[in-house]
């Protein structure tokens, strides 16, 4: 089974443009992964730079790169039904109800029929 996540890890939301899916990314604290293994850096650039390129790996395991705003964006506001199913099934079950931790969008009301 899956670790429960810190309570201070933070639940991000990454939507893909072309089909809407939301999936979900954790960003920890520092001192959490003080125990990794040393990050690799591309030589001849900063840490910045690393991270600008790097994909960010959701819970599914897909590569996005919402730092590029073209494929995949940052997103805060989402219907629950976008929500990949995938990635929701990775956290802890005490952690799931976080993944509905969320804004949701304003329901459209169809424009008045002329006449």
């Amino acid at each position: 089974m899956t670790a429960a996540l810190p309570c201070d890890a933070e639940l991000l939301f990454v939507e893909a443009v072309s089909t809407g899916t939301v999936h979900i990314a954790v960003r920890y604290r520092a001192y959490h992964l003080a125990d990794d293994d040393v990050t690799e850096v591309i030589k001849g650039g900063s840490s910045f730079v690393a991270l600008a390129i790097s994909p960010t790996t959701t819970r599914c395991g897909k590569r996005t790169f919402p730092q590029f705003e073209r494929d995949h964006i940052k997103t805060a506001r989402f219907n629950d039904d976008q929500l990949c199913r995938a990635c929701y099934r990775t956290l802890h079950p005490d952690d799931q109800e976080r993944a509905f931790e969320h804004d949701v969008p304003e329901p459209t009301t169809p424009a008045p029929a002329a006449g």
